[in-house]
Protein backbone atom coordinates (compact mmCIF):
# COMPACT_ATOMS: atom_id res chain seq x y z
CA UNK A 1 0.00 0.00 0.00
CA UNK A 2 1.41 3.37 -1.02
CA UNK A 3 1.95 6.04 1.61
CA UNK A 4 -0.55 8.81 2.34
CA UNK A 5 1.94 11.40 1.02
CA UNK A 6 1.88 9.59 -2.34
CA UNK A 7 -1.89 9.09 -2.61
CA UNK A 8 -3.48 12.10 -0.89
CA UNK A 9 -1.97 14.92 -3.02
CA UNK A 10 -3.77 13.57 -6.09
CA UNK A 11 -6.88 11.93 -4.59
CA UNK A 12 -10.26 12.91 -6.01
CA UNK A 13 -9.17 13.11 -9.65
CA UNK A 14 -8.98 10.41 -12.34
CA UNK A 15 -7.38 11.72 -15.57
CA UNK A 16 -9.11 9.11 -17.73
CA UNK A 17 -12.48 10.64 -16.86
CA UNK A 18 -11.36 14.11 -17.99
CA UNK A 19 -9.76 13.73 -21.43
CA UNK A 20 -6.51 12.58 -19.80
CA UNK A 21 -5.95 15.93 -18.04
CA UNK A 22 -3.50 15.43 -15.17
CA UNK A 23 -5.23 18.24 -13.27
CA UNK A 24 -8.88 18.37 -12.26
CA UNK A 25 -10.95 20.80 -14.34
CA UNK A 26 -13.11 23.58 -12.95
CA UNK A 27 -16.85 23.09 -13.40
CA UNK A 28 -18.23 26.67 -13.26
CA UNK A 29 -21.71 25.23 -13.56
CA UNK A 30 -24.84 26.11 -11.63
CA UNK A 31 -27.07 23.24 -12.78
CA UNK A 32 -26.53 19.81 -14.36
CA UNK A 33 -28.60 17.92 -16.96
CA UNK A 34 -30.31 14.71 -15.88
CA UNK A 35 -30.33 11.64 -18.12
CA UNK A 36 -34.10 11.31 -17.69
CA UNK A 37 -36.98 12.75 -15.71
CA UNK A 38 -37.05 9.59 -13.62
CA UNK A 39 -33.36 9.96 -12.74
CA UNK A 40 -33.85 13.64 -11.96
CA UNK A 41 -36.66 12.84 -9.55
CA UNK A 42 -34.57 10.10 -7.90
CA UNK A 43 -31.59 12.40 -7.45
CA UNK A 44 -33.60 15.33 -6.11
CA UNK A 45 -35.85 13.31 -3.80
CA UNK A 46 -32.83 11.45 -2.42
CA UNK A 47 -30.94 14.69 -1.86
CA UNK A 48 -33.86 16.13 0.11
CA UNK A 49 -34.55 12.93 2.05
CA UNK A 50 -38.05 12.33 0.69
CA UNK A 51 -39.43 9.13 2.27
CA UNK A 52 -39.59 6.24 -0.20
CA UNK A 53 -37.45 8.02 -2.80
CA UNK A 54 -36.10 5.83 -5.57
CA UNK A 55 -32.35 5.30 -5.51
CA UNK A 56 -30.53 6.95 -8.46
CA UNK A 57 -28.98 4.41 -10.83
CA UNK A 58 -26.43 6.75 -12.42
CA UNK A 59 -24.05 9.30 -10.88
CA UNK A 60 -25.11 12.85 -11.61
CA UNK A 61 -24.46 16.24 -10.08
CA UNK A 62 -27.66 18.20 -9.48
CA UNK A 63 -27.08 21.84 -8.64
CA UNK A 64 -23.90 23.41 -7.31
CA UNK A 65 -25.41 24.35 -3.96
CA UNK A 66 -25.82 20.60 -3.41
CA UNK A 67 -22.86 19.18 -5.31
CA UNK A 68 -20.30 20.04 -7.97
CA UNK A 69 -17.58 17.83 -9.48
CA UNK A 70 -14.78 20.23 -8.52
CA UNK A 71 -16.13 20.49 -4.99
CA UNK A 72 -16.40 16.71 -4.73
CA UNK A 73 -12.83 16.22 -5.94
CA UNK A 74 -11.50 18.67 -3.34
CA UNK A 75 -13.50 17.00 -0.58
CA UNK A 76 -12.17 13.58 -1.52
CA UNK A 77 -8.64 14.95 -1.45
CA UNK A 78 -9.02 16.42 2.04
CA UNK A 79 -10.59 13.17 3.26
CA UNK A 80 -7.55 11.34 1.91
CA UNK A 81 -5.20 13.62 3.84
CA UNK A 82 -7.25 13.24 7.03
CA UNK A 83 -7.96 9.55 6.34
CA UNK A 84 -11.54 10.41 7.26
CA UNK A 85 -14.76 8.93 5.91
CA UNK A 86 -15.93 12.19 4.38
CA UNK A 87 -15.11 15.88 4.13
CA UNK A 88 -17.12 18.97 3.21
CA UNK A 89 -15.75 22.32 2.05
CA UNK A 90 -17.33 25.66 2.94
CA UNK A 91 -17.05 29.27 1.86
CA UNK A 92 -15.06 30.11 5.02
CA UNK A 93 -13.79 28.59 8.23
CA UNK A 94 -16.57 30.31 10.15
CA UNK A 95 -19.14 28.84 7.75
CA UNK A 96 -17.76 25.37 8.52
CA UNK A 97 -17.72 25.98 12.28
CA UNK A 98 -21.14 27.62 12.58
CA UNK A 99 -22.86 25.11 10.27
CA UNK A 100 -21.38 22.21 12.25
CA UNK A 101 -22.48 23.72 15.55
CA UNK A 102 -26.01 24.30 14.24
CA UNK A 103 -26.15 20.73 12.95
CA UNK A 104 -25.10 19.11 16.23
CA UNK A 105 -26.47 21.41 18.95
CA UNK A 106 -29.99 22.47 19.89
CA UNK A 107 -32.32 23.14 22.78
CA UNK A 108 -31.68 19.62 24.08
CA UNK A 109 -28.06 19.42 22.90
CA UNK A 110 -25.88 21.92 24.83
CA UNK A 111 -22.46 22.92 23.57
CA UNK A 112 -19.50 22.59 25.92
CA UNK A 113 -16.27 24.33 24.93
CA UNK A 114 -12.73 24.62 26.23
CA UNK A 115 -11.25 28.12 25.86
CA UNK A 116 -9.35 29.91 24.56
CA UNK A 117 -10.80 29.81 21.07
CA UNK A 118 -10.38 31.80 17.88
CA UNK A 119 -12.20 35.11 18.36
CA UNK A 120 -14.93 34.46 15.77
CA UNK A 121 -15.72 31.04 17.23
CA UNK A 122 -15.75 32.47 20.74
CA UNK A 123 -18.18 35.23 19.71
CA UNK A 124 -20.56 32.82 17.96
CA UNK A 125 -20.62 30.52 20.98
CA UNK A 126 -21.03 33.18 23.65
CA UNK A 127 -23.21 35.72 21.87
CA UNK A 128 -25.19 34.04 19.08
CA UNK A 129 -25.91 30.41 20.01
CA UNK A 130 -27.60 31.39 23.32
CA UNK A 131 -29.96 33.67 21.38
CA UNK A 132 -30.96 30.58 19.37
CA UNK A 133 -31.83 28.60 22.48
CA UNK A 134 -28.59 26.62 22.76
CA UNK A 135 -27.10 26.40 26.23
CA UNK A 136 -23.33 26.93 26.12
CA UNK A 137 -21.02 25.87 28.94
CA UNK A 138 -17.38 26.81 29.41
CA UNK A 139 -15.17 23.96 30.61
CA UNK A 140 -11.82 25.45 31.60
CA UNK A 141 -10.07 22.08 31.73
CA UNK A 142 -11.06 18.59 30.60
CA UNK A 143 -10.49 17.37 34.16
CA UNK A 144 -13.73 19.22 34.96
CA UNK A 145 -15.96 17.11 32.67
CA UNK A 146 -17.46 15.00 35.46
CA UNK A 147 -18.14 18.01 37.68
CA UNK A 148 -19.68 19.85 34.75
CA UNK A 149 -21.93 16.86 34.01
CA UNK A 150 -23.26 16.87 37.58
CA UNK A 151 -24.01 20.58 37.35
CA UNK A 152 -25.21 20.92 33.74
CA UNK A 153 -26.44 17.54 32.49
CA UNK A 154 -25.33 15.79 29.30
CA UNK A 155 -23.85 17.84 26.43
CA UNK A 156 -24.59 17.39 22.75
CA UNK A 157 -21.23 18.59 21.51
CA UNK A 158 -17.81 19.14 23.10
CA UNK A 159 -15.61 21.55 21.15
CA UNK A 160 -11.84 21.88 21.50
CA UNK A 161 -9.26 24.00 19.75
CA UNK A 162 -5.83 22.48 20.25
CA UNK A 163 -3.29 24.02 20.13
CA UNK A 164 -5.43 27.01 21.04
CA UNK A 165 -5.20 30.34 19.23
CA UNK A 166 -3.18 32.43 20.03
CA UNK A 167 -1.62 31.23 23.29
CA UNK A 168 -1.27 27.58 22.25
CA UNK A 169 -2.73 25.76 25.25
CA UNK A 170 -3.15 22.04 24.60
CA UNK A 171 -6.13 19.80 25.31
CA UNK A 172 -5.89 16.00 25.32
CA UNK A 173 -8.30 14.86 22.61
CA UNK A 174 -8.49 11.27 23.87
CA UNK A 175 -9.76 12.48 27.27
CA UNK A 176 -12.76 14.22 25.69
CA UNK A 177 -13.45 11.36 23.25
CA UNK A 178 -13.33 8.61 25.89
CA UNK A 179 -15.55 10.64 28.21
CA UNK A 180 -18.07 11.20 25.42
CA UNK A 181 -18.22 7.48 24.61
CA UNK A 182 -18.81 6.65 28.26
CA UNK A 183 -21.67 9.12 28.71
CA UNK A 184 -23.53 9.05 25.40
CA UNK A 185 -26.51 6.80 24.75
CA UNK A 186 -28.08 5.33 21.65
CA UNK A 187 -30.61 8.17 21.67
CA UNK A 188 -28.18 10.95 22.62
CA UNK A 189 -24.87 10.94 20.84
CA UNK A 190 -22.11 13.26 22.07
CA UNK A 191 -20.00 14.73 19.27
CA UNK A 192 -16.39 15.72 19.93
CA UNK A 193 -15.26 18.38 17.46
CA UNK A 194 -11.69 19.64 17.19
CA UNK A 195 -10.59 22.80 15.42
CA UNK A 196 -7.53 21.34 13.70
CA UNK A 197 -6.59 24.45 11.72
CA UNK A 198 -3.21 25.01 13.29
CA UNK A 199 -1.54 21.59 12.91
CA UNK A 200 -3.69 19.40 10.72
CA UNK A 201 -3.84 17.35 8.73
CA UNK A 202 -0.05 16.93 8.63
CA UNK A 203 1.04 17.46 12.24
CA UNK A 204 -2.05 16.36 14.20
CA UNK A 205 -4.67 13.68 13.48
CA UNK A 206 -7.51 13.95 16.01
CA UNK A 207 -9.62 11.21 14.44
CA UNK A 208 -6.98 8.71 15.54
CA UNK A 209 -7.57 9.90 19.10
CA UNK A 210 -11.33 9.43 19.04
CA UNK A 211 -12.64 12.76 17.72
CA UNK A 212 -15.80 12.66 15.58
CA UNK A 213 -15.39 15.87 13.59
CA UNK A 214 -12.48 18.04 12.48
CA UNK A 215 -13.04 21.70 11.66
CA UNK A 216 -10.68 23.86 9.61
CA UNK A 217 -10.14 27.31 8.36
CA UNK A 218 -8.91 25.97 5.04
CA UNK A 219 -7.71 29.49 4.27
CA UNK A 220 -4.70 28.67 6.44
CA UNK A 221 -2.35 25.72 5.81
CA UNK A 222 -4.71 23.76 3.55
CA UNK A 223 -5.00 26.74 1.16
CA UNK A 224 -1.65 28.10 2.21
CA UNK A 225 -1.15 30.97 -0.26
CA UNK A 226 -3.36 33.83 1.07
CA UNK A 227 -5.37 33.70 -2.14
CA UNK A 228 -8.60 32.02 -1.05
CA UNK A 229 -11.14 31.90 1.77
CA UNK A 230 -12.52 28.47 2.68
CA UNK A 231 -13.43 26.19 5.56
CA UNK A 232 -13.86 22.46 5.98
CA UNK A 233 -15.44 19.78 8.12
CA UNK A 234 -14.00 16.27 8.02
CA UNK A 235 -14.66 13.11 9.98
CA UNK A 236 -17.02 10.20 10.46
CA UNK A 237 -19.48 9.68 7.61
CA UNK A 238 -22.72 10.08 9.57
CA UNK A 239 -21.41 13.14 11.41
CA UNK A 240 -20.28 14.91 8.23
CA UNK A 241 -23.48 13.86 6.42
CA UNK A 242 -25.56 15.85 8.89
CA UNK A 243 -23.24 18.84 8.55
CA UNK A 244 -23.52 18.61 4.77
CA UNK A 245 -27.33 18.47 5.02
CA UNK A 246 -27.29 21.75 6.94
CA UNK A 247 -24.88 23.20 4.39
CA UNK A 248 -27.41 22.40 1.64
CA UNK A 249 -29.97 24.69 3.26
CA UNK A 250 -27.69 27.34 4.73
CA UNK A 251 -25.90 27.63 1.40
CA UNK A 252 -22.34 27.95 2.69
CA UNK A 253 -20.58 25.64 0.21
CA UNK A 254 -17.24 26.53 -1.38
CA UNK A 255 -17.43 27.63 -5.03
CA UNK A 256 -15.77 25.69 -7.88
CA UNK A 257 -12.95 28.18 -8.42
CA UNK A 258 -11.99 28.07 -4.75
CA UNK A 259 -12.17 24.29 -4.79
CA UNK A 260 -9.78 24.17 -7.76
CA UNK A 261 -7.30 26.33 -5.82
CA UNK A 262 -7.70 24.01 -2.84
CA UNK A 263 -6.98 21.01 -5.07
CA UNK A 264 -3.78 22.73 -6.20
CA UNK A 265 -2.76 23.64 -2.67
CA UNK A 266 -3.32 20.18 -1.23
CA UNK A 267 -0.74 18.77 -3.64
CA UNK A 268 2.00 20.65 -1.78
CA UNK A 269 0.46 20.57 1.70
CA UNK A 270 2.98 18.26 3.36
CA UNK A 271 5.96 19.89 1.63
CA UNK A 272 4.92 23.38 2.73
CA UNK A 273 4.09 22.51 6.32
CA UNK A 274 7.27 20.52 6.87
CA UNK A 275 9.43 23.31 5.39
CA UNK A 276 7.67 26.03 7.39
CA UNK A 277 8.21 24.05 10.57
CA UNK A 278 11.95 23.76 9.82
CA UNK A 279 12.20 27.53 9.26
CA UNK A 280 10.17 28.19 12.42
CA UNK A 281 12.46 26.01 14.51
CA UNK A 282 15.37 28.38 13.90
CA UNK A 283 13.30 31.56 14.30
CA UNK A 284 11.77 30.35 17.55
CA UNK A 285 15.12 29.29 18.98
CA UNK A 286 16.32 32.88 18.47
CA UNK A 287 13.23 34.50 19.99
CA UNK A 288 13.34 32.29 23.09
CA UNK A 289 16.65 33.90 24.06
CA UNK A 290 15.95 37.43 22.86
CA UNK A 291 16.54 40.06 25.59
CA UNK A 292 13.55 42.16 24.44
CA UNK A 293 11.10 39.25 24.64
CA UNK A 294 9.55 38.89 28.09
CA UNK A 295 7.46 35.80 27.27
CA UNK A 296 7.66 33.35 24.37
CA UNK A 297 4.82 30.93 23.61
CA UNK A 298 4.74 28.07 21.12
CA UNK A 299 3.51 24.48 20.86
CA UNK A 300 7.08 23.20 20.68
CA UNK A 301 8.10 20.97 23.58
CA UNK A 302 10.72 23.47 24.82
CA UNK A 303 8.00 26.06 25.43
CA UNK A 304 5.28 23.88 26.93
CA UNK A 305 4.63 23.42 30.65
CA UNK A 306 5.55 19.99 31.96
CA UNK A 307 1.91 18.94 32.12
CA UNK A 308 1.42 19.61 28.40
CA UNK A 309 4.51 17.83 27.09
CA UNK A 310 2.97 14.39 27.44
CA UNK A 311 -0.10 15.57 25.51
CA UNK A 312 2.10 16.92 22.73
CA UNK A 313 4.07 13.69 22.53
CA UNK A 314 0.86 11.67 22.33
CA UNK A 315 -1.11 13.57 19.69
CA UNK A 316 1.21 15.95 17.80
CA UNK A 317 3.92 15.37 15.20
CA UNK A 318 5.54 18.76 15.73
CA UNK A 319 4.99 22.18 17.21
CA UNK A 320 4.09 23.94 13.96
CA UNK A 321 5.08 27.34 12.62
CA UNK A 322 2.98 29.73 14.72
CA UNK A 323 4.09 31.35 17.98
CA UNK A 324 3.42 34.38 20.13
CA UNK A 325 5.75 36.56 22.12
CA UNK A 326 5.25 39.39 24.56
CA UNK A 327 7.20 42.63 24.72
CA UNK A 328 7.29 44.98 27.73
CA UNK A 329 5.44 48.24 27.23
CA UNK A 330 1.98 46.95 26.27
CA UNK A 331 0.15 47.98 23.13
CA UNK A 332 2.40 50.95 22.22
CA UNK A 333 5.51 48.77 22.27
CA UNK A 334 3.81 45.94 20.36
CA UNK A 335 2.63 48.39 17.71
CA UNK A 336 6.13 49.83 17.30
CA UNK A 337 7.46 46.34 16.61
CA UNK A 338 4.66 45.48 14.19
CA UNK A 339 5.02 48.76 12.29
CA UNK A 340 8.77 48.23 11.89
CA UNK A 341 8.64 44.70 10.41
CA UNK A 342 9.65 44.35 6.77
CA UNK A 343 9.69 40.65 5.85
CA UNK A 344 6.85 39.77 8.22
CA UNK A 345 3.62 41.11 6.73
CA UNK A 346 1.38 42.98 9.18
CA UNK A 347 -1.78 40.98 8.59
CA UNK A 348 -4.11 38.56 10.35
CA UNK A 349 -4.30 34.88 9.38
CA UNK A 350 -1.63 32.21 9.48
CA UNK A 351 -0.30 29.22 7.57
CA UNK A 352 0.58 31.02 4.35
CA UNK A 353 3.79 31.03 2.32
CA UNK A 354 4.62 34.54 3.55
CA UNK A 355 5.38 35.22 7.22
CA UNK A 356 2.68 37.19 9.05
CA UNK A 357 2.46 39.13 12.31
CA UNK A 358 -0.49 40.60 14.17
CA UNK A 359 -1.71 41.91 17.54
CA UNK A 360 -4.26 39.39 18.92
CA UNK A 361 -5.74 41.62 21.64
CA UNK A 362 -6.90 44.24 19.12
CA UNK A 363 -7.18 42.15 15.95
CA UNK A 364 -8.01 38.42 15.83
CA UNK A 365 -9.37 38.40 19.39
CA UNK A 366 -10.74 41.94 19.56
CA UNK A 367 -14.26 40.68 20.31
CA UNK A 368 -13.24 38.33 23.13
CA UNK A 369 -14.31 39.62 26.56
CA UNK A 370 -11.53 41.38 28.45
CA UNK A 371 -11.69 38.98 31.39
CA UNK A 372 -11.30 35.98 29.09
CA UNK A 373 -8.32 37.59 27.35
CA UNK A 374 -6.74 38.27 30.73
CA UNK A 375 -7.43 34.73 31.94
CA UNK A 376 -5.62 33.17 29.00
CA UNK A 377 -2.73 35.58 28.65
CA UNK A 378 -3.86 37.54 25.60
CA UNK A 379 -2.14 40.70 26.78
CA UNK A 380 -1.67 44.10 25.16
CA UNK A 381 2.02 43.37 24.61
CA UNK A 382 1.43 40.04 22.85
CA UNK A 383 2.38 39.63 19.18
CA UNK A 384 1.47 36.52 17.17
CA UNK A 385 3.63 35.41 14.27
CA UNK A 386 3.16 32.78 11.58
CA UNK A 387 6.37 31.70 9.86
CA UNK A 388 6.33 31.21 6.09
CA UNK A 389 8.83 29.81 3.60
CA UNK A 390 11.47 32.56 3.68
CA UNK A 391 15.09 32.08 4.77
CA UNK A 392 15.22 31.93 8.57
CA UNK A 393 18.22 34.24 8.87
CA UNK A 394 16.30 37.00 7.06
CA UNK A 395 13.30 36.61 9.34
CA UNK A 396 15.56 36.68 12.41
CA UNK A 397 17.23 39.89 11.21
CA UNK A 398 13.82 41.44 10.61
CA UNK A 399 12.66 40.61 14.13
CA UNK A 400 15.90 41.93 15.62
CA UNK A 401 15.65 45.32 13.94
CA UNK A 402 11.99 45.67 14.96
CA UNK A 403 12.58 44.55 18.57
CA UNK A 404 15.38 47.09 18.87
CA UNK A 405 12.60 49.70 19.13
CA UNK A 406 11.29 48.22 22.38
Amino acid sequence: MAHRETIAPFAGHTPAKHEGSVKAPIYPTSTFKFTSAEEGAAHMESAYGVPGAAKPTTPNAIYSRLSNPTLTAAEQRLAAWDESDEAAFFASGMAAITTSFLAWTGADRPLWFCPPLYGGTDHFIREILPQMGVRVVQVDDLSQLDATLEREGVPGLIHLETPANPTLQLHRIRTAADWARQHETEDHRIIVSVDNTYLGPILQRPLEHGADLLLYSATKYIGGHSDLIAGAASGKSDVVARVREYRHFLGGMADPNTCWLLLRSMETLAVRVEHQQRVAERVFAHLRQHPKVSRFISAWSDDLPESARAIAAEQMMGGGAMAAFEVPGGRPAAFRVLNALKHFQLAVSLGSTESLAEHPASMTHAGVPADVKAQYGITEGLIRISVGIERPEDLIADLDQALALV
